[in-house]
């Protein structure tokens, strides 16, 4: 939790001027509805950093700086919470009860007590959050139509998830008091009910979660091994555009194959439905519980809605690369892969790990690397390099200082999840691809790198093309189900020229192996460099499924090799070139 409050924090202080100022807390302004835009955190900014301290969620710490912003925050301190004596305050019982919840439920699962907001006492409902034996956290809610929120601690689980049984399913849903209705309505035993501890975050993307926001789902990863037991996951998000945003990052980060969708036709929450319905219809809504649909035969009117967002909105190009030049001819759109090639020592490596850095600061899209030949600490020696645009050994020029390392390397941290195949990293697909999940479940990874193919160990029984095609199509289905992009970097075989002189540009038919790596790439990538001449090294474009992607071309590009940093090779022109 830590790095997450610097990071907000920073990213909030760094837009201020030196002195006090009273800002919207980043970390739990989106869990109160009624209000958002109070400005709870304090903020002392001067010569040496940054003292924070919010007065609704009580986080509180410092972020000091020399020449940049080091994240060393204080501790979260935690006050140890007690069940109020005075637990049943008629007011809040009669609240809880006018909303349909069990008398079984507000006994197990709420306090009914009193609660200060803002200087005023009032009825309030608590929901405590609890491992084992002891509340770890407590939201709460007043008993009433004002809809005042607070906490006391920070929620970092799911609501009640204390209470699940290995082998039970597991129903999501988005509040407190959801989890409450459906525990009231006679769900089976079999079935643990919990809820998310952040509510859905408010910013939403192309109908989307931000990238962001990804920190905010630190409680799924949490819950991994819980998740991972359940035969079943049952979503029941809130029936707005964050709730149905949220239902699409939670099946992103778990996986589609289990995932069970509760339809309420209509109303906006199970709360409302009880309200509304009661008990016997909220039920029954479980009971008409539908698998979310995989890959299989649908009606059209399934797709209406994809339809009606084409002619409103047309089509979602992908994220920017970082590079005007590169722009021009293709963005990095999710669910889909693309296969990069080159010859030895071209840069193919090294340019993706600049559009994955530059993806990081431009999108706050995060990366998964199985990079079989760059050891962790050296990737990261290029990666910080490129963040910094220092160098990292040469005491001659200008070096980072360790503060620049330092935050270079907590912000690496926040963004790269590395596989080391030299430990225990996987050496076949469906090993990376399995622990790629977890990068996804663990950190929203959006980004895959495999790099190079030829490390990869295939069935000794299987042919080497019928192997490669049913790889890239298993990458392929992991692209789309998670809704990330993969590049998967392959070498050519030996390009011996075309007899007259002219340069021989490798494309997917070149890479060893399969005409799969052409016919099932979405993009193709090589980088080229004539090896009589050091610059401009060319990026070309060889294979675009969609138009919509991109184009085919090429474009030159500079490369500085004392920072290992890609730019445009020249932005004051349009050196690019396209091939229709």
């Amino acid at each position: 939790m830590n790095g997450e409050v610097g990071t907000e924090i920073q990213r909030v202080a760094s837009n201020l001027s030196v002195g006090q100022h009273k800002v919207r807390c980043p970390v739990c302004s989106h869990t109160r509805s009624r209000h958002k835009s109070d400005k709870s955190l304090s903020l002392k900014v001067d010569g040496k950093g940054v003292q924070y301290q919010c007065h609704h969620c009580d986080i509180s710490g410092g972020i000091f700086n020399n020449s940049d912003w080091l994240f060393d925050t204080a501790p979260v301190e935690r006050r140890e919470l007690t069940i109020p004596s005075d637990t049943k305050n008629e007011k809040a019982v009669s609240y809880l009860k006018q909303r349909m919840i069990a008398d079984a439920v507000i006994k197990s699962h709420t306090v009914p007590s009193e609660y200060r907001f803002n200087g005023r006492t009032v009825p309030a409902v608590g929901f405590p959050y609890r491992k084992g034996n002891q509340i770890q956290a407590m939201k709460w809610r007043s008993a009433d139509t004002n809809k005042l929120f607070s906490q006391e601690n920070v929620c970092e689980d799911f609501f009640n998830i204390e209470n699940y049984v290995k082998g039970n399913d597991i129903l999501i849903c988005e509040g407190e008091m959801d989890a409450c209705a459906w525990l009231s309505c006679g769900i089976p035993d079999n079935v643990t009910v919990v809820s998310i501890p952040n509510g859905a975050p408010a910013k939403v993307r192309d109908g989307k979660i931000d990238p962001n926001d990804d920190n905010k789902f630190k409680y799924i990863w949490r819950a991994k091994s819980e998740l991972d037991s359940a035969p079943r996951i049952i979503l029941n998000t809130d029936n707005d555009d964050p709730g149905n945003a949220l239902k699409e990052e939670i099946v992103r980060r778990i996986g589609r194959n289990k995932i069970w969708l509760v339809d309420l036709d209509g109303h906006k929450d199970a709360a409302q439905a009880l309200e509304e319905e009661g008990q016997e219809y909220l039920l029954a809504r479980f009971e008409d519980r539908e698998p979310m649909p995989t890959i299989g035969l649908h009606r059209a009117e399934v797709f209406y809605d994809a339809v009606d967002d084409l002619y409103d909105n047309g089509q979602f190009r992908g994220a920017s690369t970082g590079l005007l030049s590169v722009d021009k001819l293709v963005q990095i759109p999710m669910g889909m892969v693309s296969v990069v090639t080159g010859f030895p020592s071209s840069g193919k490596s090294d340019f993706i790990d600049q559009l994955c850095v530059n993806l990081a600061e431009g999108e706050g899209y995060k990366t998964v690397f199985c990079s079989f030949e760059k050891p962790p600490e050296l990737h990261m020696m290029q990666l910080a390099q490129k963040r910094t645009k220092l160098q990292f050994f040469d005491e001659d020029r200008e070096r980072m200082n360790v503060e620049q390392l330092d935050a270079a390397k907590k912000w690496i941290d926040d963004h790269f999840l590395f596989m080391d195949y030299r430990r225990d990293g996987p050496t076949d697909i469906d090993g990376i691809l399995d622990i790629a999940s977890s990068a996804v479940m663990q950190m929203g990874c959006r980004i895959l790198v495999i790099d190079p193919y030829n490390y990869l160990t295939l069935p000794n029984s299987a042919k080497e093309t019928d192997e490669i095609s049913g790889m890239l199509t298993r990458v392929q289905q992991w692209a789309k189900s998670h809704d990330a992009h993969v590049f998967f970097i392959a070498h050519p075989t030996k390009v011996n020229g075309d007899g007259r002189g002219h340069k021989v540009v490798p494309t997917g038919n070149d890479v060893s192996g399969s005409a799969a790596w052409y016919a099932k790439a979405d993009i193709g990538w090589t980088m080229w460099r004539d090896p009589q001449n050091i610059e401009p090294s060319e990026l070309h474009i060889w294979k675009i499924r969609w138009s919509w992607i991109g184009n085919h071309g090429y474009t030159p590009l500079k490369f500085n090799r004392s920072i290992g940093v890609w730019s445009d090779y020249n932005t004051s022109a349009d050196d690019t070139d396209w091939d229709f």
